[in-house]
């Protein structure tokens, strides 16, 4: 007997699976096949560009966008999250793809954009000011004695290297 399904990788349909498995218990028939294996054209939509069209939207709010008399986004604090974005997605997402995304991008009253990476007990969070300078607040939970550190301008190595241990050390 054999089994035809949708192709796991070019949606065709009534496709014959050469590995798949077919048994039957009295009036049921069972088709087992293969797990999808992903391929270049059917890896999920990289964050990647979710996060960069989220910039886009934001890169158009004006004046008062929260009512409480907010300044626009800057295009140089778009444009240093944008890189920042970039950065991160080619330094870690193909080693750690689900724990590089970030959990928030947002803009700030002052100008600025703001992005979050990680969940209890290790975050943090990056701003990009409307400046061009990186600031940041990081959180680390773990042990006996809790870290708290913020700094209003550092350096793009300190802000990597602190994603990057965000990123490596927590998982969601």
């Amino acid at each position: 007997m054999l089994a035809f399904a949708n192709s796991y990788t070019s949606g065709a349909l009534n496709t014959q699976f050469s590995g798949s498995v077919v048994a039957t218990a009295g009036p049921k028939t069972h088709a087992a096949t293969p797990k999808p294996t992903l391929t270049s054209g059917t890896l999920p939509e990289s964050w990647i560009q979710r996060a960069l069209d989220q910039l886009d939207d934001i890169a158009k709010l004006g004046p008062d966008w929260d009512s409480y008399g907010a300044d626009p986004p800057s295009s140089l604090a778009i444009t240093i999250a944008s890189e920042l974005l970039l950065i991160v997605n080619q330094k870690f997402g193909k080693l750690a793809y689900e724990e590089s995304q970030p959990q928030i991008v947002a803009p700030r009253p002052d100008g600025g954009i703001q992005i979050e990476w990680g969940t209890r007990p290790v975050e943090i969070a990056v701003h990009a000011n409307p400046s061009g300078s990186l600031g940041y607040l990081y959180i680390n939970r773990q042990g006996d004695i809790s870290e708290y550190k913020e700094v209003s301008s550092a350096s793009w190595s300190e802000v990597l290297q602190l994603i990057a241990k965000v990123v490596f050390t927590v998982s969601r």
